[in-house]
């Protein structure tokens, strides 16, 4: 074999290791269940990442839950109904512009998990997280509002853990008492 074509060798081995490294094939050492686990990432994705108090630093979508998203991949499917266009979103950074658009616009919202999260290992590499809540917005401006909402989220497991790969929340209105009921 010549210089030239052990060179090329290697470097198509070097390519066909980068492409592989960087597939979208999901790992299959995430945890199942404790601190790392998807049903305790889905309860802190909500109660850490979405919860805000009157007061509180501004919104910042990357720096509040930007730990549950990956921010490298274009082949997301995230959706929430608050969203004004109605649109699934396929990268986190266009899901935060859903967010930046409306959490400033909130003084403080709070929340009550009623049901979940239940995990459920979907597959080599996937899980599968829902959880039923009851929230309260307090606008900036405008009538305090109350929500019930189920949130259904598909993770992957890649080298940083487990990242939303789906992600599909939907809210109706509720009476101020059904928040009130909730532990």
């Amino acid at each position: 074999m010549t210089k030239a074509m052990t060179k090329a060798a290697l470097t198509l081995a070097a390519c066909l290791l980068c492409s592989s490294a960087l597939s979208a094939e999901p790992r299959n050492d995430c945890p199942a269940s404790g601190q790392e686990g998807i049903a305790q990432l889905h309860h802190d994705w909500l109660m850490i990442g979405w919860e805000r108090d009157a007061g509180d630093p501004d919104f910042n979508f990357r720096q509040d839950v930007g730990k549950y998203y990956d921010f490298t991949r274009d082949d997301l499917n995230l959706f929430d109904d608050f969203d004004p266009q109605l649109k699934v979103r396929n990268t986190a950074d266009d899901y935060g512009t859903i967010w930046y658009g409306l959490v400033p616009k909130f003084r403080s919202v709070k929340h009550k998990i009623t049901e979940g999260p239940t995990a459920v290992p979907v597959g080599p590499g996937y899980g599968h997280s829902v959880m039923e809540f009851v929230f309260e917005v307090t606008p900036k401006q405008g009538d305090v509002m109350h929500l019930i909402s189920r949130s259904s989220i598909l993770w992957r497991c890649g080298a940083d853990g487990w990242k939303i790969y789906k992600e599909h929340n939907s809210a109706k209105p509720v009476e101020a008492s059904v928040y009130h009921r909730a532990k």
